[in-house]
Formats: structure tokens, C-alpha cells, sequence
């Protein structure tokens, strides 16, 4: 019986690590082409139609609603939820490699998002209050995905289903209000998404291979 519980949790580990690597590429492939299509000053050709679609549907419940998750995606709300988070994790864990990383992460993927959009260039569909700081890729998108991806990936076993089925749709939402606000073309969330998974991926490889050289360091 426990050999048969072992080879089924190896086999599960197996198909995670596939799936974790066809996205991975899925995402890396997307973004690359997205960026080479702004770069080329290229229009998008889904864009228009998803920002037809989305403005059909504007009303001011909707608008105050995307407003929340505009909010929680910003600096201040990102901080406030890392520090709870953080506090969490070294209550329950004291895992000090996850609460690097979380942070450390995070500072760097918002980094790498404003050099993206320095390097691209490309300006806001909205204009007015807002519309200061350029657009692609979106940084709630991107360190968004890369954050309450982390979450989920370190949250405890008996509760990651859960949590992963809300921070799905939260980050969902949370790209989702960045059209219905008119903050970014429907490109820029996209692509914010495929460079956030893209960022977790690594952040994840680097958090996996710290717990495994410390392991083997131990076994010595």
C-alpha cells in the first residue's frame, strides 16, 4: 500500500513538472511574440475587439467593483498582503527561504516590469490622471500572477485547493479591472500574465533548489 501511495505521488510529481514546463514555454512564446509585436509598433489584433467587448459592458457598479481589485493590486494593497502573508509564514513555518523569496521576488519582478515598459514604450489607451506611467506589460498583471502565485504554491496542503481555486480568480479579476478602468490594452494583461508566470517558474526553481542543496548538505 505505501509503495503504491509512493509511485502515485512520484507520477503526480512527474505530469506537475510537465505541465509546469508546457506552460512555462506557452507563456515564454506568448510573450516574446507580444513584445516583438510592440516593438514593431504593430497593432494587436485582439485588442480592439476585447476593448469593444469590455466597454459594452461598463456601468458603475461594475466600475466600483474593479476599483477594489485595482486597489489590491497597487503598491500599498501588494505591501499590506505580503506583510501578512509573511507574518503567517513565519508563524506557521518559519520557512525564512519562502519569506526571501516572496519578497525578494517581488521587489525584483517590479523591477523588471518598469524596465519593460521604459523599454517598450508604449503609451496608455486612457488618458488624464493615471495615464502618466506607460503600459506594457501591465504590473498588476505581472507581479500580481508572480505574487499570489507564490502564495499558493506555499500555502499548506490541506487548504492549497482552496486557495489556489480563489487566487485564480482573484488574478483574474484583478487583470480583468485593468481593462474595465481602461488603465491597458487587453495585450498588456496578457502579456503581464506570461512574464508573471514566467517569473514564478523561476521563483519556484530557486526556492526547490535551495531546499534540495540544503538536503544534500545535510546528508553529507
Amino acid at each position: 500500500m505505501e509503495t503504491e501511495l509512493g509511485n502515485k505521488h512520484v507520477q503526480e510529481n512527474h505530469i506537475g513538472k510537465w505541465r509546469r514546463l508546457i506552460l512555462f514555454l506557452l507563456c515564454g512564446a506568448f510573450f516574446i511574440w507580444a513584445f516583438q509585436q510592440i516593438m514593431n509598433e504593430q497593432t494587436i489584433g485582439f485588442d480592439e475587439s476585447i476593448r469593444n467587448f469590455v466597454i459594452g459592458l461598463e456601468a458603475d457598479v461594475l466600475i466600483s467593483f474593479f476599483h477594489l481589485f485595482t486597489m489590491l493590486g497597487d503598491k500599498t494593497g501588494v505591501i499590506i498582503i505580503m506583510v501578512l502573508s509573511i507574518l503567517m509564514i513565519w508563524w506557521k513555518k518559519r520557512d525564512y527561504k519562502a519569506m526571501a523569496i516572496i519578497v525578494g521576488g517581488v521587489i525584483l519582478v517590479n523591477e523588471l516590469n518598469k524596465w519593460l515598459k521604459d523599454f517598450t514604450g508604449r503609451e496608455r489607451p486612457m488618458t488624464g490622471p493615471g495615464a502618466e506611467s506607460l503600459s506594457f506589460p501591465s504590473g498588476h498583471a505581472m507581479v500580481g500572477l508572480f505574487f499570489y502565485g507564490l502564495l499558493v504554491y506555499f500555502a499548506q496542503s490541506g487548504i492549497r485547493l482552496l486557495i489556489a481555486i480563489f487566487g485564480t480568480v482573484f488574478i483574474a479579476l484583478l487583470g480583468t479591472s485593468r481593462l474595465f478602468l481602461n488603465y491597458h490594452y487587453p495585450s498588456d494583461v496578457f502579456a503581464g500574465y506570461a512574464a508573471g508566470y514566467v517569473c514564478l517558474i523561476f521563483g519556484v526553481l530557486l526556492y526547490e533548489w535551495s531546499q534540495s542543496f540544503r538536503k544534500n548538505k545535510r546528508a553529507m
